[in-house]
Parts: C-alpha cells; sequence; structure tokens
C-alpha cells in the first residue's frame, strides 16, 4: 500500500499541474489583443456621434422658433402729405419697439433631411471600416510574434536533439580518450560544441522570452514561459477578398452620391408655414401710434433659383472624385492581387521544401548514426562526427523554418484578404 501511495501522489502532482498550465491558441490571441487595442475604443465614439448627428437631423423638422426684440430710431417717419379739415392724425414717433416670436415649420424640403441622415449613417460606417483596416494590421503583428514564439519555441527543441547526439559523441570520445587512442584535442572540439550550443539556447530563450512579452504587451494577459502556445492548423484559403479597404471605398462613393442627391435637394423647392407675433410701437396699423399686439401668419414658397449657378460645377466636382475613388480601387485591388500571387507561389514553393526536409533529414539522421558508429571505431575523428551532427541539425531547422513560413504566410494571407 505504501509503495501504490509513492505512486498516486507524485501523479496526482503531476497532472495537477498539467492542469494548471496555461494554454493559448493564435485565434484567442488575436481577439485579445483586438479587445484590447485602444483604436477599438473608437467605435462607440463614432456610434455615439452618429446618434447625434441623426437626432440633429430628425430635429430639423421640429417648429424653428426665434425670439427678436428691436429698438429704433430714425430721424424722419411716415405723415399724411395733406391736412384734412376737422382731422388731425398723430404721426408716428420716431422712436419704435418690437419685440416678436418668429415660427418656422418645414412642410417639405425636397428630401434634404433624409439626404443628410443617410450622410451621417454613411460617414459613421466609414470611419469604423477605417478602424478595421488598422485592426487587420494589427492581426499581421499578432500573426508575426506568435510565430516567432512558435519558431524559437521549435528550434530550442532542435537543440535538444543536437545536444543529445553531441553528448553521445563525447561519451565515445572520453572513452577513447581514456584508452589513449584519440588526443585530448579531440574530445575538446566535441565539448567547445556543446559550450556554443548551450549559447544559442540562451539566445532563443532569450528571443523567445522577448517575444512572449510583447505578446502580453498587446493581449493584456499575464504570461510566461511556462504557457503553452498551439501551433496553428494549415488552413484552406478562397480568393475571396474581403478587405475593410474595399468597404471604404464603396463607402466613400456611397458618400459622393448622396452628395449628389443634397445638391439636387439644394434645388428643389421649399414649402414651409410661418407665424409671426408679438408686442409693439406701432403694430401693423400703422395710423395707430401706441403700443399693440400684431401676428400674421401663412405659407410660403422658395425656389433656390441662385443655386442653379454652381449645381452643374458641384456635380461635375463629385463626379472627378468618384473617378479618382475608382482609380484608387483598381491600384488597390492590383496590389492585393499581386500578393496574394506572390503569397500563393510562396505556399507552393515551402510546401515542396518541407516535403524534401523530411526526406533530407532521413538521409542526415542515417549518415550521423554511422558516423557515430565509425566514431566509436576510431575510423572518423570527432571533428567529421561533429560535421554531420551539424548537418542534420541544420537540415531539421530549415524544416523547422519552412514549416513556421508556411504558416505564417497563410495567416498572413488571411489577414490580408480578411477571411
Amino acid at each position: 500500500m505504501k509503495f501504490l501511495k509513492y505512486l498516486i501522489v507524485p501523479a496526482f502532482l503531476l497532472n495537477l499541474s498539467l492542469s494548471a498550465q496555461q494554454t493559448l491558441s493564435l485565434e484567442e490571441c488575436q481577439l485579445l489583443a483586438r479587445e484590447q487595442f485602444p483604436l477599438i475604443k473608437r467605435n462607440a465614439l463614432i456610434e455615439k456621434t452618429e446618434a447625434y448627428s441623426l437626432e440633429n437631423a430628425s430635429k430639423a423638422w421640429l417648429p424653428q422658433i426665434n425670439v427678436i426684440g428691436q429698438a429704433t430710431y430714425q430721424n424722419e417717419v411716415t405723415q399724411l402729405p395733406v391736412t384734412l379739415p376737422n382731422m388731425s392724425v398723430e404721426p408716428l414717433s420716431k422712436d419704435q419697439y418690437k419685440v416678436y416670436a418668429d415660427l418656422q415649420q418645414q412642410i417639405f424640403d425636397g428630401g434634404m433631411i433624409n439626404n443628410q441622415k443617410k450622410l451621417a449613417k454613411i460617414q459613421s460606417e466609414t470611419e469604423i471600416q477605417k478602424n478595421e483596416v488598422e485592426l487587420h494590421k494589427l492581426e499581421e503583428r499578432i500573426n508575426q510574434i506568435y510565430f516567432g514564439i512558435l519558431q524559437s519555441q521549435e528550434q530550442l527543441q532542435q537543440t535538444k536533439i543536437t545536444e543529445n547526439d553531441l553528448e553521445n559523441g563525447l561519451k565515445k570520445a572520453t572513452a577513447q580518450l581514456q584508452y589513449g587512442t584519440i588526443l585530448r584535442s579531440q574530445a575538446d572540439v566535441l565539448k567547445a560544441q556543446l559550450i556554443s550550443l548551450e549559447q544559442r539556447q540562451i539566445e532563443l530563450q532569450s528571443m523567445r522570452t522577448n517575444y512572449i512579452a510583447m505578446l502580453a504587451l498587446f493581449i493584456k494577459k499575464n504570461i510566461d514561459d511556462k504557457t503553452d502556445f498551439r501551433k496553428p492548423e494549415k488552413l484552406l484559403l478562397t480568393g475571396e477578398n474581403n478587405r475593410a479597404e474595399l468597404k471604404v471605398f464603396n463607402l466613400q462613393q456611397q458618400t459622393l452620391e448622396t452628395q449628389k442627391s443634397i445638391i439636387k435637394s439644394k434645388n428643389l423647392p421649399k414649402l414651409g408655414a410661418f407665424f409671426q407675433g408679438g408686442y409693439g410701437k406701432p403694430g401693423f396699423n400703422m395710423l395707430k401710434n401706441e403700443f399693440d399686439v400684431f401676428y400674421i401668419g401663412g405659407v410660403r414658397l422658395q425656389i433656390p433659383i441662385s443655386e442653379f449657378y454652381t449645381k452643374k460645377n458641384d456635380l461635375a466636382l463629385l463626379n472627378t472624385q468618384q473617378q479618382d475613388l475608382e482609380i484608387q480601387k483598381e491600384n488597390f485591388l492590383f496590389n492585393q492581387n499581386f500578393s496574394t500571387v506572390q503569397n500563393n507561389s510562396d505556399l507552393e514553393k515551402l510546401q515542396q521544401l518541407i516535403t524534401k526536409d523530411d526526406d533530407l533529414i532521413l538521409l542526415r539522421q542515417s549518415i550521423k548514426k554511422a558516423s557515430l558508429a565509425q566514431l566509436e571505431n576510431g575510423v572518423i575523428t570527432t571533428s567529421d562526427y561533429l560535421r554531420e551532427v551539424n548537418a542534420e541539425e541544420l537540415a531539421r531547422l530549415q524544416k523547422v523554418l519552412h514549416e513556421t513560413q508556411y504558416l505564417l504566410t497563410q495567416y498572413n494571407l488571411k489577414a490580408q484578404l480578411n477571411q
């Protein structure tokens, strides 16, 4: 029972340690980085701005009220040019006073308010999509950091294999040194290589730690060297391009079309009701030189003839801006297609290299194994064995590099196409 107890307790502690180990995936890092990125806060402000703009535009349908007070003095007033018998008409005072409210109610505005509301929505969506453009750049930055962690991690694992090979060779060399069949310098060659390998491990570990610190800064999460970073799976990408820049171009085109509608609305007749009422001296009866209440109301039709002066040029200017946007969009798509073709070509090349890497590693492992036996039998020197160990390590490191480049290219292409 005691023996069983000694087995169960360490196993339980090991399982507890493994379950407590933090794991992270690339997708989780992307989501966390997006949530923590300062620019994402702009979306809420943009939405508030849109709400205020829409509310202000809608209020144009409310009665527009102005209260006006006026006191004047004039050097002359209207008087009757003749004198009537048995009648005297008191002339108006040269000082006159007036306080009144002016109320305007829009009845038909030619679609101006609706176009202004539509423009506010489009401009808000445009700003949000511009934010998305920057967030796509963030996605590529996270890819670079995450795959940097994975590559340094894989390279560290490969150095462990090389370290084991060097230690095996050193054991053989030490045994031969004891029997006097080789010189001490041959054993020192392997010892020196082990020290160089330890230096490389320090550099790789430092690089990995730096990448982890950068990632922690982006995702605002406590992670360290013990965190398990899961290797992403290969992707099955399509050629569909969903970049936010394309949405921005389309929204900018919609903005220009809406601005055209606003120009046309300005040239349409406007119909409104008005009411003006107040208290002053004199009132509307100019022959009554005293304070009185006055009011007037009716319907007003406005035909903005002067707007036709610039309508043609304003529309031509917007057409020019639309043509410029189309050119920018074509240029963007050309660069995107060029980058996509280049990335697909790189992926095909890397896949072929990875296949060759597997063949090369098998051959290098076979050669190294044979070299170890030859070293043990004194057929070759430690330098010869070291050369084969390094050749196998180089082949394994090349495969790590090619595999990381393949996945990084795939996930960058995913970010570039927004899939």
